[in-house]
């Protein structure tokens, strides 16, 4: 055994049905999964703020549910995280109104197979959401950088000004080229998500990919680095890519 066993992702199963659960639990542990049970909205709401829940597969028809209070509830609390609906009674009502507020909609009882694709499929999506929101993160933070170093080197007067500015540069670089691998990441996967996934704020993690490019034209104009320059190369790169694989879809 290694000395720390991987983490499980738990999957918390609500439903006022104990055949249900305990069918769903089976399947998870088999699959690999920590299953977390509840039997209505309130055991579910008290199992996700215990933490550490990777999904949610929710029946709809139980107590606590009334107009689908409980999902919203997730949807409030817990924005992205993915939820899987379970429904013996579907109705095209329903299925509107869940739309927005759920990943997936199945019908009582559902094919193993079938479950498991759509859980490998909503986590996958939600990967790839996070990694999304994670990467504008530290892009926003390198714009602030950026700009920081923009105007210092604007604002230099005298040569004793020089060292400072060269050592606010270096300590700059290193942390955007350290940085840079998240984008990389992102992309990669976005590209090998199920689909769709490729929309989820893509377009904003593009739109601060060219924001950070025009601030590093600027710094160009301003001050002479070979180091900028190649990193506004591998952002340039990335974009390419980013676009050419929207372009295949």
């Amino acid at each position: 055994m290694t000395p720390q066993a991987e983490r499980k992702l738990k999957i918390l199963v609500v439903d006022d049905e104990p055949m249900i659960r305990n069918t769903c639990g089976s399947l998870l542990r088999a699959a690999g999964f920590e299953p977390v049970e509840g039997e209505s909205a309130e055991q579910g709401l008290q199992q996700l703020e215990a933490g550490d829940i990777s999904l949610v597969i929710s029946d709809i028809q139980m107590p606590g549910n009334e107009n689908l209070r409980f999902l919203r509830d997730i949807n409030r609390l817990y924005p992205g995280l993915p939820v899987i609906l379970l429904t013996a009674f579907p109705t095209l009502d329903t299925a509107i109104q869940s739309f927005s507020l759920a990943t997936a909609y199945l019908v009582k009882p559902p094919e193993a197979e079938q479950l498991l694709l759509t859980i490998q499929q909503s986590l996958g999506q939600y990967e790839a959401r996070k990694a999304v929101e994670h990467s504008l993160s530290r892009l926003k933070e390198w714009m602030r950088d950026l700009e920081k170093l923009t105007s210092l080197l604007s604002g230099q007067r005298n040569a004793t000004d020089i060292p400072a500015a060269h050592a606010f540069i270096e300590l700059s670089l290193q942390n955007l080229t350290s940085s840079l691998h998240d984008v990389g990441e992102v992309v990669a996967v976005l590209a090998a998500s199920p689909g769709g996934v490729s929309n989820l704020r893509s377009f904003e993690l593009e739109k601060a990919v060219r924001e950070t490019i025009s601030v590093l034209e600027a710094t160009k104009r301003t001050f002479k680095s070979k180091e900028l320059g190649q990193l506004r190369e591998r952002l340039e790169t990335l974009l390419s890519l980013q676009e050419s694989g929207n372009g295949d879809q």
